[in-house]
């Protein structure tokens, strides 16, 4: 049996959308830790399995994890402070469980001397306790999502300007659509053991690049502005109703941009799974045909 924690989030949601079409709805389990969230009771009226697993609840996540053979977990949104003890609860309970395999998904550039504060924080030393473990694992560390491009499209498109953090530095995207492939394909299928991963479109790009794929898309002059990376997480606030300590949890992640780390490009996605990552005009192009009105 497989497993996908973070059944309630959009990664999750994505994985769990393309796990139904390979193995089907009774090939796997979804975990969250509100099974009777309105997507949850979805899930289950269509043949998959719910089950609770909350991560703050150590004592409750072995049982959680009977009969699970493969496992995808999926960082919760806590503070970077209480995820490690998160993680590393989940993945003894997964020894203690029996489980053979775990997939992580983790950031683009992992490492202790990382800028985004999270990756130092949060996912490296996960990494490191998966590596220590003893048990099977894939790391698949992931761009920046390309969805972050549209979080404000209406006021983009009013406005005529894409603001963002970054300059003039390149950086690496890829839609969350795609990862959603790409994790299903590494559970469901072997050859991926002990692999670290990083998952980017064909290309990084500039911030004022992507304003000019947006001016084509959709048809309409966009420029770049600039948003120094010490003002974004008041920026997210103001402008897209983030809360203040949340949008300070991205600070370290926009002057990762800044210092040119996110600047690679891997085939790794294409090896996982046989086709080309969505480029940023095709992710753009589909986000435009989903539009109201389209």
């Amino acid at each position: 049996m497989l497993m996908v924690t973070g059944a309630n989030g959009n990664l999750g949601g994505a994985v769990i959308a393309n796990l139904k079409a390979m193995v089907g709805p009774s090939g796997f389990v979804a975990g969250t830790r509100d099974p009777l969230s309105p997507f949850a009771r979805e899930l289950a009226a269509s043949g998959v399995a719910v089950r609770r697993v909350d991560f703050d609840d150590p004592a409750s996540l072995p049982a959680a994890l009977e009969g699970v053979a493969a496992a995808l977990f999926i960082s919760t949104y806590a503070p970077n402070s209480e995820r490690p003890r998160q993680n590393l609860a989940f993945i003894e309970a997964a020894k203690t469980a029996g489980v053979r395999r775990l997939v992580y998904t983790s950031f683009a550039g992992a490492s202790p001397t990382a800028s985004a504060d999270h990756t130092v924080q949060v996912h490296w030393p996960t990494e490191q306790a998966l590596a220590a473990s003893g048990l099977d694992y894939t790391i698949l560390r992931h761009a920046l999502y390309a969805d972050i491009m549209v979080g404000d499209l209406d006021e983009t498109l009013a406005t005529g300007v894409l603001r963002r953090a970054g300059g003039s530095a390149r950086c690496c995207y890829i839609a969350r659509d795609d990862l959603g492939v790409s994790a299903a394909t590494v559970l469901t299928k072997p050859g991926h053991e002990n692999r670290i991963y990083t998952e980017t479109m064909q290309q990084a790009l500039t911030c004022a690049e992507i304003a000019g794929v947006m001016s084509e898309v959709f048809g309409r002059t966009i420029r770049y502005e600039p948003v120094p990376s010490a003002e974004w997480a008041q920026y997210m606030t103001d402008h897209w109703g983030v809360p203040l300590e949340l949008s300070k949890s991205s600070i370290g992640t926009m002057r990762a941009i800044e210092n040119g780390e996110f600047d690679i490009a891997t085939g790794d996605y294409e090896a996982i799974t046989g086709r080309k990552p969505q480029t940023m005009k095709q992710f753009l192009e589909g986000v435009a045909a989903d539009r109201p009105g389209a």
